[in-house]
Parts: C-alpha cells; structure tokens; sequence
C-alpha cells in the first residue's frame, strides 16, 4: 500500500477491492478447516438436506458449531459479542487480583487536519509523489500555507499513515503522560472509525493507581460529603471543569480567501509553542470541546416538521424540529451526582457560564491537543468488596461505547436456523 508514491493508496477502490480480497481469504482458509477437520465434521459434511433434518430432529449442533466460527469473521453478531466477553474478562481479572475495578473512561478523538505532524507528514508524502513525476507543486505550496482545502485533500489520499500516526501517538500518550499526569496503572482500549467524530478516535478504560477517592466517598455518610469526595479529586488531580467562560472573539478558525490560508487554530499548534497557557486552553475548548447537536444525538429529523427532538446527552430539547436548536446543559452553582438514562451516575461539576461547553480535564486537553473526553465512574459499594452488580452496569455502560451492538445468542441462533431452512 505504500508502494513508491502512493499510487496504490490513493486508489480507494483498489483498497477496497484489496481489503475485501483478503478477508474472502481468511474466511475461505477458516471456512475450510471448519467442515474438513475431523472435530468438526471430517470429510464427510453433511448437505444441507441432512443438516435440515437435523434441526427437524431437534438437533442444533451445526448451527452451535457455525456461531462458533463466525466469532472468528470481522463485524459478525459473534465476533462483537466476544470482544465484549474478552472486555468483561479483562474487568473480572483485574478485580480478582485486587486492582479494583475501572474508575477512568477516556475517548481520545483525532484532529487530523490540524495536528503539525501530521501536516509535516503530508507535505513529505506529496513532496515524493512529486520527485516521483506526480504534479502536486501547487499542492504542495498550499499546504506549506496550512490551506485547510488542500491538507483535507492529503488526509483522504493517505489516511493510512493518519491511522498509523494516531496509533503510536496513543500509545506514547497512554504510557508516558496518562499513567503518571491521570494516575493510571492499567489501561484497555478500542479503536472506532466513526462520521462526524474524526478519522479515528479511541475509547479507553483505566484503572488508577491511587483509589483513596473510591474508599473516602464509600466512607462519606451523607450525599453532600460524597460529591464533596469525588468534585476534589476530579478538580484537584485531574484537573477538570465544566465552567469555561469563552472568549467571543476567538472562533474556530478564519479563513483569508485571497490568500487561501488559514488562521491557525490551537489545535495547529503544539503545546510547547504555545505562548498563553490559560488562553490556549479556552480556545481549545471552544475548538474541540463545544457540543453542537446533531442526527448522532438527536435521532433524525421529523418529516412532517411537527416532533422536537432531544439530545441523549443532556442538552436539552430543540426548540425548531429539525434545526437541532438545543439550549444546552442547565447551569448549576454547585457539583453534583446525576443517574443517566441508562442508570449510570455521573459527576457533574458546576456551571455557571456555558451551556455547550462539554466537561473535560483541561490538562488532558492541552496535552492531547484535540477532543478529549474524561468520565470519572463512580461506584458506591466498597472498593474491598465491590458489589457484583454495580460493576455489571459500569461494563455495560463501557460496553456499549467500546462495542458494537449485536444480536442476543438466541437471535443469531434463529437467523442461522432461517437461512438453513429456506
């Protein structure tokens, strides 16, 4: 795929026809072994009209046998279900051996067409495409320019090298800033390809190494003492707000048409270049960390113009159907603990001064340099002896960020059985 200047890269249809190649292989080698090795079904597998008259007979051991193999085929119902499986076990083992359960859920986001190394990366690339008889002088100029038009241009020709940067760009982050600045000892994580959200972004669960806040708010007897617990060591160790006032005259970014260049964004630049901490981490979250409601959130929009929607994140209701108008999240003086939707409690720190502002670690932030969310889980059994249920709802919550929806064992089993009986 990297071959000299990118030729078979920049091809998206070659990469696709490559991509789907490869996996017709591994399922065709897969798919061989499973009806010629002798624990299966040896070299005799039995017909379709024999495998029909099994089911008939009450007999499911080849549908049992198939989900079994499909955990192995990318994107199936079983091969999400045992990714949640293994996600579970990785919980279960570390509350064995006595780390504790997770208590940090971090989703780290990619500013692809902001991030100078990533422009730097580009300008190389184009540069041998160029050495290489390709025109792009012209390209080229503009992205030296950091023209926003054409860096998007280089991102979707070589989104290969995004990926393999945003990769080794998280796991130094993980290791050399997030385990000693987040306090973290142990980590699991997820890639996620997803519109609106980024080229690629990543979900993580931690599990710190310092859990007194764990034993101080089981500890606490009253609500009051217990959001006291979990606002200080959000505040003071982790460093996070939800109070952020913005500054009116910054926006996201201006664009100069006649020179066809763009003035840098925060998120262009890096932390050791930037000049005013605390006005870099405003920006930066009116960058990166501003909630605009959309179909993701809201669900889509009603034909008939009549239904207001609601943001499942809490933003409120809008107030125009369709035009995803929503007030954003009600302002409070003080912190407290609120149960979402789903029954999950989450810690909600004071706002008095933006609505659409998304609750985050502002050192995180301006170390990371892109959307970076922060969820502190809170747990109210004792951390010694950690209610089994509470730690089930957690895993689910997690799950459902870190997984892929899937259809139950008793659903895939009756798909299996329909398409065998047609």
């Amino acid at each position: 795929m990297k071959y000299c200047d990118g030729r078979f890269l920049n091809d998206q249809l070659f990469c696709l026809y490559v991509a789907n190649t490869i996996m017709r292989q591994e399922n065709n080698t897969s798919g061989a072994y499973f009806v010629t090795d002798k624990n299966w079904f040896g070299n005799n597998a039995p017909s379709v009209q024999e495998i029909k008259q099994q089911i008939r007979g009450g007999d499911f051991t080849f549908v049992e046998k198939l989900r079994y193999y499909a955990r192995t085929l990318r994107g199936t119902d079983g091969y999400w279900r045992n990714k949640t499986y293994e996600l579970q076990a990785w919980i279960d083992y570390h509350i064995s051996r006595g780390h504790g359960p997770p208590t940090h859920f971090v989703t780290l986001t990619c500013a692809e067409f902001w991030w100078p190394d990533l422009r730097d990366m580009m300008i190389k690339l184009e540069e041998t495409a160029q050495a290489n008889g390709m025109d792009r002088k012209d390209h080229i100029s503009l992205l030296k320019k950091s023209n926003q038009k054409a860096l998007q241009k280089s991102i979707r020709r070589y989104s290969l090298y995004v990926n393999q940067y945003f990769m080794r760009r998280a796991k130094t982050f993980m290791d050399e800033y997030a385990r000693d600045a987040m306090d973290l000892e142990y980590y699991w994580g997820r890639v996620e390809f997803a519109p609106g959200r980024g080229q690629i972004h990543l979900h993580i669960l931690g599990i710190a190494k310092d859990k007194a806040y764990l034993h101080d708010f089981y500890r606490a007897k009253t609500e009051t003492e217990k959001i006291r617990v979990i606002q200080e060591y959000a505040e003071e160790h982790l460093d996070m707000t939800a109070d952020v006032q913005l500054d009116p005259n910054h926006y996201k970014y201006h664009k100069d048409r006649d020179k066809q260049t763009t003035t840098m964004s925060p998120l262009g630049v890096r932390f050791a270049e930037c000049q005013d901490r605390a006005t870099d981490v405003v920006h930066l979250a009116q960058d990166s960390m501003l909630h605009d409601c959309t179909a993701n959130c809201l669900g889509e929009v009603d034909q008939k113009g009549v239904e207001l929607r609601t943001c499942k994140y809490g933003h409120g209701t809008e107030a125009t159907s369709g035009k995803g108008d929503t007030p954003g999240k009600e302002l409070r003086m003080k912190a407290t603990i609120h149960k979402d939707r789903k029954g999950i409690e989450h810690l909600l720190l004071p706002r008095t001064r933006s609505r659409k502002v998304t609750q985050h670690s502002r050192t995180l932030l301006q170390a990371w340099r892109a959307n970076a969310d922060l969820q502190l889980l809170i747990y109210r059994s004792d951390p010694h002896k950690p209610d089994v249920g509470e730690i089930e709802a957690v895993s689910r919550y997690c799950v459902s960020y870190a997984g892929k929806k899937n259809k139950t064992g008793a659903q895939e089993k009756r798909t299996v059985q329909d398409i065998i009986m047609r």
